[in-house]
């Protein structure tokens, strides 16, 4: 499979999109978040232009970039003018950061392919590199911009799937690096933050990273592209065409759908008064329970009617002397249950090699869907 990052982190993120955008292809227009962070990488471009005998000046930077800014992107005038000066903020403080520093730049904007094998199959995974840096100390360092407006913590970046793949884009490019063991340094750059983390890879990293590039490839391969929900969807350009967003797109409604407004609105009466009558159920029993600790009772009458306070008692069992009268009349294996929150946590700590194994020993239970309700933010 010949497959890019960018595919891959789209299907781990929502598979319905991976399906939409690679398979369907179907043609939607650029986000205006994906506007904004293309213009800040050309002005970045333009400024590490390695043919040009000095940096760019900050006022010749920031007249390149006005000059291919478009208005017309945003439909709200105040969303365009905080992006803008968000933009000249960025460019500006970056200007400041580097334009005093040198920089031996080897590639910018540089496509690289990653060949995995599996078996007998080559798998080819495409991307592009912001930039690659050839430092002092004789390393070399991998730069990617972002954007976002999040920054990750250390572990987060010390995980990541996308420098681990792009490190192995350059490795095939020169594989001497490898070899002779020469250090490479990861970096993402978050320029609203100024800030850079960087973080490096050993060779059972990049192993576990096939490994994860392959588990992801053969997930793809059986996926019935169900939707993901995850905090992207509000700005995914897919909504008609999702199972979990087309129907606010509906134009003819019938009958039902105007029906099913109504229920929906029923619905959240009920779910908020649930929550509330839940919240005073508690206030009462605490005032009941204080009220009956006051007076030494377990028994208090109104008019309606009366509450009793039954004493519970729960206990907790020796599992070493329970394990001794069980295990010889092999009992033992039929109470033993496991605890999913626990196993979750036990597997996110164990090597890669293992939890692939784990993983791999899962079995489908049960499928069902299950209703939630979240309320429309009113604009």
């Amino acid at each position: 499979m010949r497959i890019s990052y960018s595919a891959l982190e789209t299907f781990i993120t929502c598979p319905a999109k991976y399906k939409f955008q690679y398979i369907e292809r179907i043609k939607t227009p650029k986000s205006k978040e994906a506007v904004f962070g293309s213009l800040i990488h050309e002005a970045l471009k333009m400024f590490h232009e390695p043919t040009r005998p000095t940096p760019l000046s900050e006022e010749d930077l920031l007249k390149y970039f006005t000059d291919k800014w478009d208005p017309g992107v945003y439909e709200d005038s105040r969303e365009e003018v905080f992006a803008f000066h968000q933009a000249v903020q960025i460019l500006k403080n970056y200007h400041l950061q580097n334009s005093s520093l040198k920089f031996n730049i080897i590639n910018l904007e540089t496509s690289f392919e990653a060949p995995i094998l599996e078996g007998r199959e080559f798998h080819q995974i495409t991307g592009r590199i912001d930039r690659i840096d050839k430092l002092e100390d004789n390393a070399f360092e991998i730069i990617d911009y972002k954007t976002s407006k999040k920054m990750p913590g250390q572990k987060q970046v010390d995980d990541n799937l996308q420098l681990s793949v792009y490190y192995l884009g350059l490795i095939n490019r020169w594989p001497s690096f490898q070899k002779e063991n020469r250090p490479v340094k990861l970096s993402l750059y978050f320029l609203k933050h100024g800030e850079k983390i960087s973080t490096t890879r050993s060779n059972q990293q990049i192993n576990e990273t096939k490994e994860r590039v392959l588990s992801i490839i053969n997930e793809i391969r059986k996926s019935d592209f169900s939707p993901r929900l995850n905090p992207l969807c509000d700005w995914c350009p897919y909504q008609r065409w999702c199972p979990l967003f087309k129907h606010k797109f509906a134009k003819q409604e019938t009958i039902k759908d105007g029906e099913i407004k109504n229920v929906i609105q029923e619905y959240f009466i009920i779910k908020g008064q649930r929550e509330k009558d839940t919240k005073r159920m508690a206030e009462l029993k605490k005032i009941i329970n204080q009220y009956c600790d006051e007076k030494g009772i377990d028994r208090v009458f109104g008019e309606d009617g009366y509450i009793t306070r039954l004493p519970q008692k729960r206990f907790e069992y020796d599992v070493l002397k329970l394990r001794e009268i069980l295990e010889p009349l092999e009992k033992w294996e039929e109470i033993l249950t496991v605890d999913k929150n626990k196993f979750k946590k036990v597997i996110s700590q164990l090597p890669f090699d293992l939890r692939k194994k784990i993983d791999e020993s899962k079995k489908l239970e049960k499928e069902f869907k299950i209703i939630t309700a979240s309320k429309t933010t009113k604009k």
